[in-house]
């Protein structure tokens, strides 16, 4: 029985004098919920199917009336209706003790006949669970921005790099998707990015870092936006690192002066202002695209951003609580640790005319 996601741990032996107890193992990469909640609104408590009402502004009222009996009107109050589409996710893994006898986790193990289970000793309460929980917070990343509940691979006619089982992207449609859709039925919430559409990585690359490039498309993202949304009081620009660093050369090529970034989240989001607004770039978009969006000539969009109001981004999880209930027991027939964890989630876009999209 192979372990799954666990083979690197076969570099760490007993003898090797590189680890000498469990605890000093550092956790490479941190994925804190935090981070992600910066981005979008969570809605906890979302329902599949479920209709979600709301009510906008009054229209025009105010007229003239020539008579001291004034005719009264009739005025409309917008409302709107969506629906939550929510899918389900699973993660279900696996470890067999055999499969780390010859590494430095044996020194943690049981003896004897319960040798076989794990379940509440170190290697799992130290090391699997945190590192599960993280990579649950990294699925959500992928599900949120990039879920298509429709994705091809590349050599298929769609955008998902080959090899890469599309199955990782199907559980809902993500925010990319919506954002998308609603340029395609308002082209006025689109800004083009032409670096986009270059042919090699190469030029991709330098094409945004061209000089006067990147100011452009920031300053047209602003401009362009609906007029409500450049008075939300909760409007944000999130953009790619690419975006960011673009913006970075302009403003010093330009004004002589470094734009200064605020680190967040152990550097998964860097925060800025430019022209008083503030700007959040993420790297895990950049890391994201590069991966799962690449045919192998380019990448698809490497350079984005969304301007928007974070309360119209709407994340939702059927759950109440944004990471599902992770669960860990030994099977004694199987003679086998396993872990479960299950939940639906879904996107919603509340009010389309609060998004700018620069892509």
């Amino acid at each position: 029985m192979a372990s799954t996601g666990l083979q690197d741990m076969n570099q760490l032996t007993p003898d090797n004098g590189a680890v000498l107890d469990l605890r000093e193992l550092l956790f490479l990469t941190a994925m804190q919920s935090e981070a992600l909640e910066r981005t979008m609104t969570i809605v906890t408590g979302a329902v599949h199917g479920k209709k979600v009402g709301g009510i906008g502004e009054m229209g025009l009222v105010g007229t003239t009336q020539p008579n001291c009996k004034p005719d009264f009107n009739s005025t409309n109050i917008a409302t709107q209706e969506k629906e939550w589409d929510l899918g389900q996710w699973t993660v279900a893994e696996e470890i067999c003790y055999k499969d780390l006898l010859d590494t430095i986790i044996r020194m943690s193990l049981r003896k004897g006949t319960d040798i076989a289970d794990m379940t509440g000793g170190e290697y799992i309460d130290l090391i699997v669970e945190p590192l599960l929980a993280k990579a649950i917070e990294k699925m959500l990343w992928r599900l949120y921005w990039f879920g298509d509940k429709t994705a091809l691979n590349a050599s298929a006619g769609g955008i998902i790099t080959d090899g890469i089982d599309t199955d990782l992207f199907k559980v809902a449609d993500g925010f990319f998707k919506r954002l998308l859709a609603i340029t395609a039925a308002d082209p006025s919430r689109r800004t083009v990015i032409n670096a986009n559409t270059e042919t090699t990585y190469a030029s991709q690359k330098s094409a945004i870092r061209d000089a006067g490039v990147a100011m452009d498309i920031f300053e047209s993202l602003i401009y362009d936006a609906d007029m409500r949304l450049r008075q939300a009081s909760d409007k944000v620009i999130l953009c790619t690192q690419s975006m960011a660093d673009a913006l970075a050369i302009d403003v010093k090529r330009i004004t002589g002066s470094d734009l200064q970034w605020e680190s967040m989240f152990d550097g998964l989001i860097s925060a800025t202002k430019w022209n008083g607004q503030e700007i959040l770039a993420l790297p895990r978009w950049d890391e994201m695209i590069a991966s799962f969006e690449n045919n192998g000539t380019v990448v698809n969009k490497p350079h984005r951003a969304v301007f928007a109001s974070i309360g119209t981004l709407w994340a939702g999880v059927e759950s109440t609580n944004l990471l599902a209930q992770l669960k860990i027991w030994f099977s004694e027939d199987l003679q086998a640790n396993r872990m479960l964890a299950k939940d639906f989630i879904g996107t919603l876009i509340w009010e389309d005319y609060l998004v700018q999209y620069a892509y």
